[in-house]
């Protein structure tokens, strides 16, 4: 399994609830992507800025890193990994 990294903005859905913040469904490329399964979450900073990474799998089997910056609010395709 090879992951490319990516780091283009995308768009999120995502559930907020009890102080944690869940991804539900992306926008990449043209094409929306339903999140199957939730792998894991961490936070990494850069300087002051909390970032919020998520290993999901989407339903085409793909695997994804999404990345969350809570300093401007604003997710990126992280990594990617096409099952394909």
């Amino acid at each position: 399994m090879t992951f490319e990294d990516i780091f283009e903005p995308i768009e999120v859905i995502s559930h907020f609830r009890d102080g944690q913040l869940k991804p539900l469904r992306f926008k990449w490329n043209g094409r929306v992507y339903k999140i199957k399964q939730l792998n894991g979450h961490w936070v990494s900073h850069q300087g002051y800025n909390k970032q919020h990474h998520y290993s999901v799998i989407s339903d085409s089997s793909d695997y994804f890193e999404l990345q969350f910056d809570s300093s401007d609010f604003q997710w990126q395709v992280a990594r990617v990994c096409l099952d394909g």
